[in-house]
Order: structure tokens, then sequence, then C-alpha cells
């Protein structure tokens, strides 16, 4: 299994892994990765069944070419099982939820021993978000943060619409990047799945504040983190022209330079090559 940079994806789909009806096109809906199911979206009696079908739904869908992850449970007389069957399955990553603490990422490593799967820390708390650091910096198989407003908000006694969400959603992806890791995640409520004019100004609120992609609890969604994680055709332009100044001008031996009325140096050129990369 080739090793898959988290960063790089815009979105990634939730699908239930209690029903085979969602599984069966799950990999036609355009997501850059598809987040199998064992937690929420799975009756609290089926979770065994849901388990046992993972897998080969991993495979399955591995095979039709899509790039698949798991969110397993956060019970503990479920998650170590989970776990374990993810390290048999052919998934890139795991999504950890409910993570309070560094402790949680170095037990979560254990049973995936063996496998090639990283891990992703699921912030959804108070708790969690005030350790965002230490928890960004736990282990060696944390790739990525993801930032779970609903339940935060449902810590808080708060609706998930509220300005509350601004400052601990900033906190996890600011955390996420310290550590060079993926940040997903939005700074209000992901239940958005009618008005995608609304849900595309959060994503780009979440964009703004340095979170790298977006998990879409329906397909509605994906088309939305996709374009708005996806640079523009005039910001990719942008990029390659300041690049080339840029080249340009170390040539000439000057290290900061002018272009369309604007000061040009290293960071901005950084930028730049970022937007190509994801560009690319």
């Amino acid at each position: 299994m080739n090793a898959i940079d988290l960063r790089s994806l815009r979105s990634a789909l939730f699908v239930p892994l209690a029903d085979d009806r969602f599984i069966a096109k799950a990999h036609e809906r355009g997501a850059d990765a598809l987040l199998l199911d064992l937690e929420d979206s799975v009756p609290p009696a089926y979770k065994l069944e849901a388990r046992a079908r993972l897998p080969e739904a991993a495979s399955r869908l591995a095979a039709l070419g899509a790039t698949v992850m798991v969110r397993v449970n956060s019970a503990p007389d479920l998650v170590t099982g989970d776990l374990e069957a993810a390290a048999r399955s052919r998934v890139v990553a795991v999504f950890l939820p409910k993570v309070e603490s560094a402790a949680q990422v170095l037990a979560a490593e254990k049973p995936l021993a063996g496998s090639a799967a990283r891990l992703v820390a699921m912030l959804e708390s108070p708790t969690a978000v005030v350790g965002a650091v230490a928890i960004a910096s736990a282990g060696t198989r944390l790739a990525g943060l993801a930032f779970g407003s609903e339940d935060y908000c449902g810590a808080l006694g708060i609706a998930s619409d509220k300005a509350a969400l601004d400052w601990p959603a900033q906190m996890v992806a600011v955390a996420a990047h310290s550590r060079g890791r993926a940040a997903f995640g939005l700074p209000g409520p992901v239940s958005e799945i009618a008005d995608m004019g609304a849900f595309s100004r959060l994503l780009e609120k979440a964009k703004a504040m340095g979170f790298t992609g977006c998990t879409c609890i329906h397909p509605n969604q994906v088309a939305a983190a996709n374009r708005v994680y996806s640079p523009s055709a005039d910001e990719v332009a942008l990029a390659k022209e300041i690049v080339a100044a840029f080249e340009a001008a170390v040539r000439e031996g000057r290290g900061a330079f002018a272009l369309h009325g604007r000061m040009i140096d290293a960071p901005v050129v950084e930028q730049a090559r970022a937007t190509l990369s994801r560009a690319r």
C-alpha cells in the first residue's frame, strides 16, 4: 500500500459500514477518500457485524481505486478490536474519536503494529482542544487532527453555529500545522446538506483558518469541499508567476522584489509553491 500525505485530501466521505447499499457506490461519489464508519452511523446492536465487514469492504473499495480510511469506536470494549480489524484491512488511516490525551494516541498504536495505517486524532471536547499541541506531537503514526465541532458544542451546551467555535477550530488547525499534520474540520455545523452556498462559505472560513480538508457526512458536500480546497485557475497562474519571478530575482542576486504592486519575499514564495503542490 502506497503511503499518502493526508494533507492532500480535500474531502473524506463517511460511509456507514452497517449497510452494503452505502458501500456499493461509495467510490463513485467523487471524494478524495472514503471514511468507513464504525462509530456514530452504526447502531449498537450492529457494531460487531460492521467490524467484521471492514476488511472485505476496504479491500473491495481499494481495488476500485479508492483511498480508504476508517473511523473506529471510542468505547473501551470496542476500540481495541476495531483497531485490530483496521490493522488487517487495506486502510491508509484510522480516525480515532474522542481523543483527549497523547496517551490515547500511543495506546492506539499498539494494535496497529505491523500495519502501515496512520492515525488521525479527533479532538471533540474542551480538554482535547486545550491539549491539542501535546496530542499533535504524540507517537509515530499520527498524521492528522480532526476537529469535532458538534461534540465540542455539546460539551459546552451551545448550538454549533455560535462564534464560540472560531477559537477551538483555529487551535486544532494551528496545532496540526505545528507538527506538519493534516487538519480536518469546520468552525461550524457539519450537518448542512441542502444549502451548499452556506456550506461553501463555512468551508472557505475553514480553509482560511488553515484546515487542509473536510470530512463529509453526505455526498452532497463532496463537490463543495473539492472545489474550495482546490486552487482556482487564477490562483495557480499567480503562483506560477511568483515562483518564476522569484527564481529570476535569485539569479540576479535579489531576495525580495515587487510584483503587481506587492512586495514578494521567501514566505510568499513558499505559499505559492504550496498552491502549486495542491494543484498537482
